[in-house]
């Protein structure tokens, strides 16, 4: 991965567009890629003048970082245990699958990171989190049904309980 860790400053719009089509390969391994990436694709709009400011900066190197960190690629094994955690913003879910290695390390294997259209961002709070839960599983299906071991999910659960004590379900 040196070629990564040695890849020259961005300066205009073709290079940035080279760089953001390289590292779109490796979108499922990275934390939080598309917030990352967002800054990067508001320079690749149309009608907009091309400014490289520190935060573009600031995430360029941190790409740079974790595609060329080597724990970020590892196979996953379906005799360890799974952990999912699930966030939700406004506009953003986030899926991090990890597994435990033998020695009980934590590693994340695979980071899915996805806008929410936009009927889902008028959704209420705890229905976006159901949505995230139900879609979390119905996305890592191949990968979760044949492990053995139990599944942890980790999950801001504080607007569920909202959701429990109303008990009032919308068509959504």
């Amino acid at each position: 991965m040196k070629v990564v860790v040695n890849w020259i400053t961005l300066i205009n719009l073709k290079e940035i567009q080279s760089f953001v089509k390289f590292i779109n390969f490796y979108h499922c391994f990275i934390r939080n890629f598309l917030k990352l990436v967002k800054s990067f694709t508001q320079l690749i709009r149309k009608n907009t003048f091309f400014v490289w400011n520190e935060i573009c900066v600031q995430v360029f190197d941190n790409l740079k970082k974790q595609v060329s960190s080597i724990s970020i690629l590892r196979h996953f094994n379906l005799k360890q245990q799974v952990i999912l955690k699930i966030d939700t913003l406004n506009y953003v879910k986030d899926e991090i699958l990890s597994q435990y290695d033998d020695e009980r390390v934590l590693h994340s294997m695979i980071f899915y990171s996805k806008s929410m259209i936009l009927t889902e961002i008028n959704y209420h709070i705890y229905d976006k989190k159901l949505l995230v839960i139900i879609q979390c599983f119905e996305h890592w299906w191949l990968e979760l049904k044949c492990i053995e071991l139990l599944i942890e999910m980790f999950i801001d659960y504080q607007t569920l309980k909202i959701f429990m004590k109303n008990k009032q379900l919308s068509q959504q």
